[in-house]
């Protein structure tokens, strides 16, 4: 591959795991928005910020590496390691009393008050208690109330407005949005192909591929194929599927031509597992079949893999796993076949994103929605430390299989 080659691959596949990412990530915030979740920052990239800007009470930043992207909801994991009691903390406070900012002494310039934490802020009381001298005070936590720990700042919110604050229903939806908006960007980008490149008007023959059985059983373009096996077919995906399940088998075709109805029959090959004939479909522009055959085809692709997974685990499929090298290649020969077959190939990473991200997997959306699948069951949470720990050591194990897929597809390629 040349340079330019190089460098369109690794454009294109920044952009890729970018808009995948950011999708996702928007659902979770969009959700996370409208249950009334405090939002502290949506990014795109990781690393340094290189822009930010504050519209309302979420920082929206951009950062230096163009990988993905996150949301940081206030409460996603306990708050209280900031509270620790016996602390030493400075405080400075707003015009009604209620703290405007607190951290280490060294933090907070002109504070109104230091002294040594008592407790924090509880589900019931959004206020700290600071003992200075003999006596110990209540100090109601501000709107505003920034924490200043370890050279950064942080947003604090009351327990009602924290991602652990929120009813089970309203967290399952936040998490749930993730996923949801990687099969909503596949339909969205399938509509657009297919607004683009045309929807199949009907059963009628476009072209017939050399070769073919459907070649060599005598159709020819402009035919009408109006049953398959004495079953009628209004549309195109009819035609598709019934041919599709007799894979290997003798069909006979009901076709018109010239208004003229008769019967051929044809044996469909075997491609991928699955019957094909050598036929292609005429095409119309129809935005409004476009946008439903952009979300069908998002929900069968969708049945597939899940259906390949369940073939895999079983043992009578062989595991075919790419990781982002393979992904990356993958990607690279896409991009010289064109922009359609770049779209096609996102719509499927998209499908597959959301699909893994349901998995019951420890640091995955999916094992989050198990935890409080429990919780709903049982009537309490689960530990939030236990259930961090869960995610942790699942985060580490996922990053080790990351590393053994990468090596495979290196050596594949190499």
């Amino acid at each position: 591959m040349n340079d330019s080659g190089v460098i369109q691959t690794a454009v294109a596949a920044i952009v890729i795991f970018l808009l995948l990412v950011v999708f996702h990530e928007f659902g979770h915030f969009w959700v996370a928005k409208r249950v009334g979740i405090f939002v502290r920052e949506f990014a795109v990239g990781f690393g340094p910020k290189v822009f930010s800007r504050k519209w309302g009470e979420t920082v929206y930043s951009v950062r230096a590496l163009p990988l993905g992207g996150f949301v940081n909801m206030a409460g996603e994991g306990p708050e209280d390691f900031a509270f620790e009691p016996g602390k030493t903390v400075a405080v400075k406070l707003d015009a009604d009393g209620r703290v405007e900012a607190l951290g280490d002494p060294r933090s907070i310039r002109h504070a109104d008050l230091v002294g040594r934490l008592r407790t924090g802020p509880s589900r019931e009381d959004y206020a700290l208690r600071i003992e200075t001298g003999d006596e110990v005070r209540r100090y109601p936590l501000g709107p505003a109330a920034v924490l200043y720990a370890d050279n950064a700042a942080m947003s604090l919110a009351p327990y009602d407005r924290q991602f652990l604050g929120k009813p089970v229903w309203a967290r399952a939806a936040t998490i749930f949005a993730g996923p949801l908006m990687n099969f909503v960007l596949a339909a969205v980008i399938f509509a657009v192909y297919f607004t683009v490149a045309g929807v199949p008007s009907g059963p009628d023959v476009a072209k017939v591929l050399p070769g073919s059985p459907a070649l060599r059983a005598g159709l020819q373009p402009g035919d009408h194929i109006a049953a398959v096996d004495g079953e009628p077919v209004g549309s195109w995906d009819q035609l598709v599927k019934a041919v599709q399940s007799r894979a290997d088998q003798r069909v006979v075709l009901d076709v018109v031509r010239g208004g003229q109805r008769f019967q051929v029959a044809v044996s469909p090959e075997i491609r991928g597992g699955v019957g094909v004939i050598g036929v292609s479909p005429a095409l119309v522009h129809n935005p409004i079949a476009s946008v439903w055959l952009g979300v069908k085809q998002t929900w069968d692709i969708s049945v597939q893999i899940v259906a390949a997974f369940g073939r895999m685990i079983s043992g009578t499929l062989a595991p075919e796993v790419a990781g982002p090298v393979g992904i990356v290649a993958m990607i690279g020969e896409q991009t010289k076949q064109g922009l359609m077959n770049l779209l096609t190939l996102t719509a499927l990473l998209s499908i597959n994103l959301g699909i893994i991200n349901l998995l019951p997997i420890p640091a995955l959306d999916g094992s989050r929605l198990m935890f409080l699948l429990v919780e709903a069951v049982r009537g309490r949470p689960v530990d939030p430390q236990k259930e961090s720990m869960v995610h942790l050591v699942g985060f580490a194990l996922l990053m080790v299989i990351v590393v053994l897929v990468t090596y495979k597809d290196v050596t594949r390629l190499f």
